[in-house]
């Protein structure tokens, strides 16, 4: 199913069950295509059925043409997307999902390219060139020439998505940019012509990484993992890691709902993401998240631990470096406007910012015989699975939980008076709308 919506944009939901209504997609698509990954056949579950009666198929419009526990061998499912001689040259590859993989990125494989292009397409520009990136059925592309051209660009850069977003992004189509909320370019109809490009929102794990990125504090989070000690059967749990990136994190909810097994510090990360769309359990393939604007998102971005850790000027933060240096207060302010949303400050932006952090900037750094070394307060450790149940365990989580919603330790490097303002300053810039917005 994933497979052929992702790649194919061949919508196989349906033929879980019965063929799809109006012949686009057989039964034995979708189970032969399982099959290819199997590299065996693979028998039609008996879940894989419509529980009427037989009479009654027909009065509903669909046909159940595979029977629960019809072997299906493994088999390309559709041959009018490749030309004989790419279906000739993969057939002597014996391992069938090596066949498979070999198929769907072969050259004369059109569909393909033209389906990853479209992606491209629309995750830059707000909307594809077939508007349904997922079911081409009954679709017809807004610009053939440009989607074909896109698709040879692809195929010809060896399937390296980025040389495609490079052609996209430096594109007049991309650089014409939002039109005004007044001009006749931020029509619904000007926009799907591409006159204008919408704004757009950046995703819960690129909101997640600019924070990162921006205050130049690495992820302080607890590994994946709620079994330390490996007490626990591998089929059983899963190690994930440490996390470096966003994408790295899961779910972390847990069917028993225990203190004990929660991850304090990566809870304040992945509550922000949430908030924004992000989901930690994926049980089918999702193209488009929802990206209307919640009360949710304003209220976590200004009162999240998340933003807060971001904002402030720890020991270990960017930004206290920035700070540390020696450079006019105006460098200071554009050196924090560049960080965090990119661009240099208007006149009045710096006119109102060194009314914050201008009073005491000179006298910021304290001299060596006033500096106090803020250290973090020790985290209980050793709680696993193997000792969960125990009240202990519930306990250390909860202090975690305390030390987790405090944030970093401030620098005792800065005045505090100063430091502060500054802080203040930083978490206006994180929760001004343009931070979440693409350029």
């Amino acid at each position: 199913h994933i497979i052929g919506s992702a790649f194919l944009a061949v919508e196989m939901g349906c033929a879980r069950c019965h063929d799809a209504p109006g012949g686009e997609v057989m039964q034995e698509d979708l189970f032969s295509l399982a099959a290819m990954l199997k590299r065996a056949a693979e028998k039609v579950p008996a879940t894989s059925s419509v529980p009427v009666a037989p009479e009654r198929l027909a009065q509903m419009a669909i046909t159940v043409s595979l029977k629960p526990g019809t072997a299906v061998k493994p088999s390309w499912p559709f041959a009018e997307l490749l030309t004989e001689e790419s279906l000739a040259a993969a057939a002597d590859t014996p391992d069938t999902r090596a066949r498979l993989a070999a198929l769907i990125t072969s050259p004369s494989n059109a569909r393909f390219a033209r389906v990853i292009a479209n992606r491209l397409w629309a995750h830059n520009l707000g909307n594809g060139l077939v508007d349904d990136l997922d079911d081409w059925a009954g679709e017809t592309p807004s610009h053939h020439e440009l989607l074909d051209w896109l698709a040879r660009q692809l195929v010809l850069n060896d399937y390296k998505i980025e040389q495609v977003a490079r052609l996209i992004v430096s594109s007049h189509t991309y650089g014409r940019g939002p039109a005004a909320a007044d001009s006749p370019g931020a029509s619904a109809s000007e926009e799907s012509l591409y006159a204008s490009r919408p704004p757009r929102r950046i995703t819960a794990e690129q909101l997640v990484d600019s924070l990162a990125v921006a205050c130049g504090k690495p992820f302080d989070v607890e590994p994946m993992n709620i079994d330390v000690d490996t007490s626990r059967r591998q089929t059983l749990s899963l190690n994930l890691g440490p996390v470096t990136r966003a994408w790295q994190f899961t779910a972390l909810g847990n069917e028993l709902e225990r203190a004990s097994l929660s991850l304090p510090f990566a809870q304040h990360q992945v509550s922000l993401m949430q908030a924004f769309g992000w989901q930690g359990e994926r049980q089918k393939p999702i193209t488009w998240r929802e990206t209307a604007p919640n009360a949710l998102q304003p209220a976590i971005m200004a009162n999240g631990v998340a933003v807060k850790r971001a904002s402030q000027l720890s020991d270990a933060s960017g930004l206290t470096a920035a700070a540390m240096r020696q450079q006019p207060v105006e460098s200071f302010i554009d050196e924090l406007f560049l960080r965090i949303l990119s661009r240099r400050q208007t006149d009045q932006e710096r006119e109102q910012s060194v009314a914050i952090v201008g009073p005491g900037y000179d006298s910021r750094l304290l001299p060596p015989d006033r500096v106090t070394i803020h250290e973090p307060e020790q985290r209980p450790v050793g709680v696993s699975w193997s000792n969960h149940v125990t009240p202990e365990a519930n306990q250390a989580k909860l202090e975690l939980a305390r030390i987790a919603a405090q944030g970093d330790p401030p620098s005792g490097r800065l005045a505090a008076d100063w430091r502060e303002r500054a802080e203040d300053l930083v978490w206006t810039l994180f929760n001004t709308p343009e931070f979440i917005v693409t350029p």
